[in-house]
């Protein structure tokens, strides 16, 4: 059976082909004459492709969304809310993770990927290092939990979360200091987040008297307990320290570390964590919370403004993380 044409869609709805393409790309259509080709396609199952869209100077309505391998709980919360928000908006997510050298040289050498897509959202990626790759990625692109001045951007204060936790640990009355952190080694996703909330942490403390060195820097990974004799050591060696995990995931090696040796948080130790994951609330972490689904939502407007109305200053917007104080400190 013949598959149906845009020509059928405009035969059937009494109106020109340019009318019906200005209603499958969301262009300016009386209510009435939509209505009528609307009707149209719906009889006759229309379905155009992305690449007579593409050739037509239209639009595919899909969106490409970089993104690295799922660490946390904070990148299914911040790409379910950019989903929703764009669906809401007759867009459609393509998700394509991009975390190690092989995919971003299939990237490279097939474009097509990119050309069916309107515009592309990175998230937690270093553009600088994706740029060098020479690879066009178009004009239309957001930069989701990264700071640029060359695009639009969605970005948190970590300078500020990180100030936050070590009020949070001083207010306590801890005198010995310690982070649980992690050092990239992907290029792609090497981004400053987590140097900026450390920054913000030892400028805070340097400025109440306390000078925090690099030997109280416990480096850890997010799926395994490789941390765990460094944590027992603080744990069972200084008197009531203080820790700032700049990840929850690493605030869960933390309590579970201090189960083991019989330590108790907010009595024997006091801890800060990061993000405000599902479980923290369980578990009684005190923590810096990012407003995950309110950064995705943002990044799902800024894109579509983008896409829909392609010069425009650029437009970096800062989020604030806030504190979520428990019995951990």
């Amino acid at each position: 059976m013949r598959k149906p044409t845009i020509r059928d869609v405009a035969r059937l709805s009494g109106v020109g082909i340019g009318t019906v393409s200005r209603v499958l790309n969301g262009g300016s259509v009386k209510p009435s004459t939509k209505e009528k080709v609307t009707k149209a396609i719906a009889k006759l199952g229309y379905r155009p492709s992305s690449v007579a869209r593409r050739l037509a100077g239209g639009r595919t309505r899909r969106v490409l969304f970089f993104m690295p391998e799922v660490r946390t709980e904070f990148h299914w919360r911040v790409m379910k809310a950019f989903d929703d928000a764009i669906d809401a908006m007759n867009y459609e997510m393509v998700i394509y993770p991009l975390f190690s050298g092989r995919r971003l040289e299939r990237l490279h050498n097939d474009t097509t990927l990119l050309r069916d897509s309107d515009g592309a959202v990175f998230c937690t990626m270093n553009m600088e290092f994706l740029l060098k790759r020479r690879i066009d990625f178009g004009k239309n692109i957001v930069l989701l939990e990264s700071q640029s001045e060359d695009f639009d951007c969605v970005y948190l204060d970590n300078f500020l979360g990180g100030k936050y936790a070590a009020q949070l640990l001083l207010d306590n009355g801890v005198k010995e200091f310690f982070t649980v952190t992690f050092e990239e080694s992907n290029n792609v996703l090497a981004t400053e987040n987590f140097e900026k909330r450390l920054l913000g942490f030892s400028k805070t403390l340097e400025a109440a008297g306390y000078r925090f060195g690099k030997d109280h820097a416990v480096y850890t990974s997010f799926f395994f307990d490789t941390a765990h004799e460094r944590i027992a050591d603080i744990l069972l060696n200084y008197e009531r320290p203080g820790i700032f995990a700049l990840a929850d995931n690493f605030a869960l090696e933390v309590l579970q570390t201090a189960s083991a040796v019989k330590k108790t948080p907010g009595k024997d130790f006091f801890l800060v964590g990061y993000d405000n994951q599902s479980w923290t609330e369980r578990a009684g972490l005190t923590t810096i919370q990012q407003p995950m689904e309110e950064m995705g939502r943002k990044a799902a407007e800024l894109i579509i403004n983008r896409i829909e109305e392609p010069v425009g200053y650029i437009q970096p917007v800062k989020f604030l993380p806030y504190v979520v104080r428990r019995k951990t400190a």
